[in-house]
């Protein structure tokens, strides 16, 4: 390993820290059971009362914790403190009801049963815990049954696994459902992010094959009706013929670090279409790899004051890349290309003051909303969760 990325990996992980085990202000447990208070990584200042669905149960938030998880299991000794972390955040969003029985608190996590994709990134991380945690096996029961159960009727009166998932879009879940109304493209490629880690790794561990044959059939349609000419993602779609136009860096991110996650999991039988889809993949977005190592907010374009070389997106790459090849799903040749971009953020990107432009939001309406420069910001949890899982596979290099 150079001395170059040596440095990087200090860097990066002084940045985390910082972020996490030795702030004073992202305690997690106060920051959970204070309504008032938010993660500093928590831009939109999310709350019940503005998103009941989306609290401190909000998707960045699991992403980070998730992050830190897979550094301490690539490199235990210089992560020891980052379990507790991640345990004092998940109990935190814990209630007991009076029979003894497991909940998320509904202030508090902010979960109810009709919320839609995004949440169930923080269930993720839960699936990994729950053998040496039963309160978190518990509630991922209740989780899975609200989001797959033939025949469980939600708080909403539906039923998720029918009235939200179509045979025209490969089975796969509306984006989101809990306002009852379809956005215009119902697949979102961050919504196979949300949903399928968490579908997948509890069906694997239970043995549920009917499930686990749904990802699959989720995923190839993805890699078909979403792949466009040029090589990129489209960011959402009912179709081939019906997508957002725009290619994002961070929705195609989602998309890589979904394929890369539920393909752990898999069957053997499904996985010769996975490496296929994988590579197509990386391939498209190497294509677009700036110079420096990262990539534009908007792949297809050049930089510019509004089109920056963009760190949440970038972050996603790194992670996808390196845990493919990692896994043997990518050949070794790819890995250069995720150090590169790697150390490109940690040079261009982090400083003293935190990780930079990391692209708030953006919707895909069908207009170009992801040239905003007010947009781009410091330390965002969508940018900082990224880019702690892109370090959790650097940290299998030391």
């Amino acid at each position: 390993m150079t001395q170059r990325v040596q440095d990087a990996i200090a860097k990066a992980k002084t940045c985390i820290d910082n972020l996490t085990v030795l702030s004073d202000k992202n305690v997690p447990h106060e920051v959970v059971c204070n309504e008032q208070t938010f993660f500093t990584w928590d831009n939109e200042h999310r709350n019940p009362s503005q998103h009941p669905y989306l609290f401190n149960w909000s998707y960045y938030n699991g992403v980070i914790m998730e992050g830190m998880y897979g550094a301490h299991k690539g490199d235990p000794e210089n992560h020891a403190a980052y379990p507790a972390y991640i345990k004092d955040y998940l109990d935190a969003l814990i209630d007991t009801e009076e029979d003894g029985h497991k909940v998320l608190s509904r202030n508090r996590a902010g979960y109810v049963d009709h919320h839609g994709a995004d949440c169930y990134k923080t269930a993720a991380l839960m699936t990994l815990l729950a053998d040496e945690n039963p309160d978190y096996a518990q509630i991922c029961d209740d989780l899975y049954r609200d989001l797959t159960c033939p025949t469980h009727v939600n708080s909403k009166g539906n039923i998720v696994a029918k009235d939200f998932s179509e045979e025209v879009l490969g089975h796969n879940y509306w984006h989101s459902w809990a306002s009852g109304k379809p956005p215009k493209y119902k697949v979102w490629l961050d919504g196979l992010y949300m949903m399928h880690p968490f579908v997948t790794r509890y069906a694997a561990k239970h043995g549920d094959t009917a499930q686990l044959a749904l990802v699959q059939e989720r995923f190839n349609w993805a890699a078909k009706e979403l792949l466009a000419p040029n090589g990129l993602y489209y960011h959402a779609g009912n179709s081939a013929d019906d997508v957002c136009d725009f290619f994002w860096l961070r929705a195609i991110g989602w998309y890589g670090m979904a394929m890369v996650d539920v393909m752990e999991y898999l069957p053997e039988e499904y996985m010769e279409e996975r490496k296929a889809a994988l590579k197509t993949y990386v391939d498209g977005m190497l294509k677009y790899q700036h110079e420096s190592g990262m990539w534009t907010n908007l792949v297809d374009q050049p930089v510019s004051d509004g089109n920056r070389l963009e760190t949440s997106g970038t972050a996603m790459l790194v992670y996808t890349i390196l845990k493919g090849v990692r896994n043997g799903w990518l050949d070794e040749s790819y890995r250069e290309a995720g150090i590169k971009a790697f150390v490109a953020m940690t040079e261009m990107k982090l400083d003293e003051n935190g990780l930079h432009d990391i692209y708030l939001v953006a919707m895909a309406s069908g207009e170009d909303n992801y040239q905003i420069v007010e947009r781009y910001k410091t330390n965002e949890g969508k940018g900082s969760g990224p880019f702690i899982m892109a370090y959790s596979e650097i940290a299998y290099l030391r």
